[in-house]
């Protein structure tokens, strides 16, 4: 991960809805490690130990236990439609720049192709994809970059819903996939917690290299903060 200089922390703590106290943040995120995740029942990650920050300095009088840990897909969709909603942790790309504020860089991200090493799967550009069955999650960056690319949606084989990882993965290793379209680190890292040998998968094209970042609904205001709190926390996960 690069040096970061800056993260601007940014919540507001007006009118919230749905959540059940007035004057909150509806937070969203997902399985997305080593991001976001569960372990053992706890909420943890990278992008976690930032926002226990901003929800510490802001005095927002909320914690880490009102964030919402739910699929990919309806995290994306409430933080697209309900205001004072916030989602990470998101890839900020041209596609999604004006639907959301956003707050970060977070940390660096590589978007890309995995596929079994014993396929030998070669992909010199995005029209050899149309030779194969790429694996991918219902609305992720993994299929949007593969859809604005000209990728066939016949071509393209998505999951929605929980554990999307453990079946993207299942799919790869039955065959059922050809690669996996995916953030390249969280994908290797599901891969070794799921119980699978991360040395028998290999990178065969880079989508995107990018930043993750916060992503608030355009109808939240905007509250600025920024210190060395950030670097730190970066330092922690090397």
């Amino acid at each position: 991960m690069r040096h970061c200089t800056i993260l601007l922390l940014a919540l507001s703590l007006l009118g919230a809805t749905p959540s059940p106290r007035a004057g909150e943040i509806n937070i969203y995120t997902e399985d997305y490690p080593p991001y976001n995740m569960l372990q053992e029942g706890n909420l943890s990650g990278l992008s976690v130990d930032v926002l226990g920050e901003i929800l510490k300095r802001t005095d927002s009088g909320q914690t880490l236990a009102d964030v919402h840990f739910t699929s990919w897909s309806r995290g994306y969709s409430m933080a697209k439609m309900k205001p004072d909603t916030m989602i990470f942790s998101t890839t900020r790309t041209a596609q999604r720049e004006e639907l959301f504020k956003w707050v970060g860089p977070i940390a660096k991200t590589t978007i890309g192709l995995l596929a079994l090493k014993e396929r030998n799967i070669k992909i010199s550009g995005i029209d050899d994809l149309n030779r194969y069955q790429t694996g991918t999650v219902l609305q992720d960056i993994g299929e949007q970059l593969l859809l604005e690319a000209g990728v066939a949606r016949d071509n393209i084989q998505s999951v929605s819903g929980q554990d999307v990882l453990k079946i993207s993965l299942r799919k790869l290793v039955a065959g059922r996939i050809d690669p996996l379209s995916y953030e390249l680190n969280v994908a290797t890292h599901a891969a070794k917690s799921n119980g699978y040998d991360p040395g028998r998968f290999e990178r065969v094209y880079t989508l995107k290299e990018g930043e993750l970042y916060f992503a608030f609904n355009k109808e939240t205001a905007d509250a600025l903060k920024a210190d060395g709190t950030h670097q730190r926390i970066l330092d922690s996960y090397r």
